[in-house]
């Protein structure tokens, strides 16, 4: 029994010296592509930090490096992205909630839905003034999602659980998703869109670049077997798939409102590189949803990332200066 014990210490020490191995081995190539890149970009001790992440996290999720210098697909501009445009409009548009000011002043107040409490902590919702059905969220995270259809049947403690670990969590830096970095994580309850029905209403998904649509990612069937459609600007169904982890379906009706919906997705990505608005059509209505600048990380695999990376076509000539250095992160 001794020598199983001293056997199994051995293997776990010899597997530790090999992950040290591993990442130091990383580390040095990552190192020397810094070097490289520094001949062709204007990188600086500020980006440091975002570039080592983004690097480590393409060569886990995809098994190679960014190609920063000569972008080659979807991925690659997405990690440009992150180094070379922060600002804090992207810091303010990745807020679930301060978003919802930017949607006001530009297109108006009628494309949001009812958000009915702002809070630091569960514990703070005054659940006797809400409606029967709702959505609980937190504004700096990606999929923490309550929806509540009947609130006499809601598990308090079991809800309040979730919604601290992620109030408490950090989020998006170590994918170098910096922006969510500095939002001020807060729970907040909103109207839901459909109550009666148990499949969410279908997501509307525009991808732009310099205030233009390049393509609807249409999702639907939520919950279930969740589906995707490419759509092209024009309402063209194509056969490209972009999210492997969805079905993809080639099912897709041009909505009455799509002008409308075209018009105010556009005025919304204004002044933004590359952002995706995210909207609902229900019962003739539209809505805003949220912004999102660094969809799935830039990880997609696949074939359809490298089609439609070719459609974000904003200029890679000018950078903007890194403003993380500037600002207070909210999680460390």
């Amino acid at each position: 029994m001794d020598w199983l014990r001293l056997d199994g210490k051995i293997d776990n020490f010899a597997r530790k010296i090999k992950r040290n191995i591993s990442s130091l081995v990383l580390e040095k190539k990552i190192h020397f592509k810094w070097l490289n890149d520094l001949r062709y970009l204007p990188l600086t001790e500020a980006h440091c930090e975002v570039y080592n992440i983004i690097h480590r996290l393409c060569w886990r999720e995809l098994g190679e490096f960014p190609n920063l210098v000569n972008c080659r697909d979807f991925n690659d501009r997405i990690q440009w992205l992150k180094l070379f445009d922060q600002s804090l409009e992207i810091v303010r548009c990745s807020d679930k909630v301060l978003v919802r000011n930017y949607v006001r002043q530009r297109v108006g107040e009628r494309y949001l839905v009812d958000l009915y409490q702002v809070c630091d902590h569960f514990s703070e919702i005054h659940f006797d003034i809400l409606p029967k059905s709702f959505v609980i969220k937190t504004n700096h995270d990606s999929g923490t999602v309550i929806i509540v259809r009947d609130k006499t049947k809601l598990n308090r403690n079991e809800v309040e659980n979730i919604i601290e670990a992620a109030l408490i969590k950090p989020y998006g830096w170590e994918n170098g998703e910096w922006a969510y970095s500095y939002v001020q994580p807060k729970v907040f309850v909103e109207e839901i869109i459909n109550p009666e029905s148990l499949t969410p209403p279908p997501d509307y998904k525009f991808h732009c670049v310099d205030g233009r649509i390049r393509w609807l990612q249409f999702i639907f069937d939520r919950g279930q077997t969740t589906k995707e459609v490419i759509v092209s600007p024009e309402g063209h169904i194509t056969s490209i798939h972009f999210d492997h982890k969805m079905q993809h379906s080639e099912k897709f009706v041009v909505p009455d409102e799509w002008e409308k919906i075209k018009y105010i997705v556009e005025t919304l990505a204004k002044g933004f590189k590359y952002v995706r608005v995210d909207t609902y059509c229900f019962n003739k209505k539209i809505y805003i949803g949220e912004l999102t600048f660094f969809p799935l990380m830039g990880c997609y695999k696949g074939v359809g990332q490298k089609l439609l990376g070719k459609l974000l076509d904003f200029d890679r000539t000018t950078f903007k200066t890194p403003i993380i250095s500037l600002l207070k992160k909210k999680h460390t």
